[in-house]
């Protein structure tokens, strides 16, 4: 691809690196769950397999990736590898709504967050930097603004039920003191009728 313009190298130099990122992050996820799974083989085992594991799958997820972005930046009409970029962008309010979410907390708190949700209608103009084609996709995407949250604290025992209870309990403590003395009573007579 020696005849490919200075955009059009611009473009892949962009694909190349997104790729390669992607394949790192991948390979070096591969790799530390490989040697997670190898924890009960030899040193030399474990570390080999870990960067063959790791190597592989970034290798596979880098050229996936790149031929994703090489496909999707290649003209549709001219064929041109490279030449499709993204030339202009359009984003129209179409709505917003008021939400809120609520979250109940160990401690019997409720943590509560607010937020203005809106809807984006979204137009982006890709165009072939060769043949000058131009291509339109439309979308709706949702972004939050205004994001807060507040934790309200747990309610606090109602007063009047608390006093029932002291009240109702207050009662039956009187009946039991009221029974005792009974008892007592009744025992003072059953000692007098033995001393006769």
């Amino acid at each position: 691809m020696t005849d490919l313009s200075q955009d059009q190298v611009e473009k892949r130099a962009s694909i190349e690196k997104t790729a390669m990122i992607w394949g790192v992050v991948v390979g070096v996820i591969a790799g530390l769950l490989a040697l997670w799974v190898l924890s009960g083989q030899g040193g030399a085992v474990r570390w080999g397999g870990a960067v063959v594991i790791g190597g592989v799958a970034g290798f596979f997820v880098r050229r996936a990736s790149f031929n994703s972005g090489a496909k999707s930046a290649k003209c549709s009409q001219c064929g041109a590898a490279f030449s499709r970029s993204r030339t202009d962008r359009q984003e129209a309010l179409a709505g917003s709504e008021a939400k809120e979410e609520r979250e109940d907390q160990a401690d019997g708190s409720v943590k509560v967050t607010t937020w203005t949700e809106e809807t984006y209608d979204v137009t982006d103009t890709y165009t072939c930097a060769k043949c000058g084609d131009a291509e339109v996709k439309t979308y709706q995407t949702t972004r939050r603004k205004d994001e807060t949250s507040v934790v309200e604290p747990a309610a606090a025992p109602d007063p009047v039920e608390t006093s029932g209870k002291s009240a109702a309990a207050g009662s039956k403590a009187g009946k039991s003191a009221k029974g005792s003395a009974a008892s007592d009573s009744s025992r003072g007579r059953s000692g007098k009728s033995r001393k006769a």
